[in-house]
């Protein structure tokens, strides 16, 4: 129902509990699409190299938008594979950091509540994840567009 409307229940019902139980559910709805992100991109890239090789067969080397195409297709794979160590290496620091005083982690807990911050993550990590969706989005894409001008314009 728009405009929290209710369907006649009381005002205290509703389709979540609380906002920490709302928040909590746009979390699991963002870690969902980003892994739908990250398993598309997959997808689309080697669909990608394979349709080139079925399009262009021994001859993708003499195409240049077939070069390019996988090209761009490779290089965000290569991205992809070198953001997620990246990413691993960063969130293991921060495990590393909770674990080696518990009562810093919690009154930064405590400093960060209610705010839009990075924390538990940092700015690095937020950035990088930006920058990786950028990457599992449009160098897919790309490459798709110049296999369908290759196939367009020999």
């Amino acid at each position: 129902m728009a405009g929290g409307e209710s369907g006649g229940q009381g005002q205290d019902e509703g389709l979540y509990a609380s906002p920490a139980e709302a928040a909590k559910e746009v979390r699991t709805d963002y870690l969902y699409w980003t892994g739908k992100l990250t398993d598309s991109s997959f997808e689309l890239s080697v669909a990608l190299i394979a349709a080139n090789w079925a399009v262009f067969g021994e001859r993708l080397v003499q195409n240049v938008w077939a070069k390019l195409s996988i090209f761009l297709v490779l290089l965000g794979l290569a991205i992809s594979l070198l953001g997620a160590k990246r990413m691993s290496e960063l969130h293991r620091v921060r495990m590393d950091y909770s674990e080696e005083a518990p009562e810093r982690w919690r009154r930064e807990y405590e400093a960060a509540h209610g705010q839009r911050v990075s924390w538990p993550f940092t700015d690095e990590i937020e950035r990088l994840g930006f920058v990786l969706r950028l990457t599992k989005t449009w160098l897919p894409l790309a490459g798709g567009l110049l296999l369908l001008i290759g196939v367009l314009y020999p």
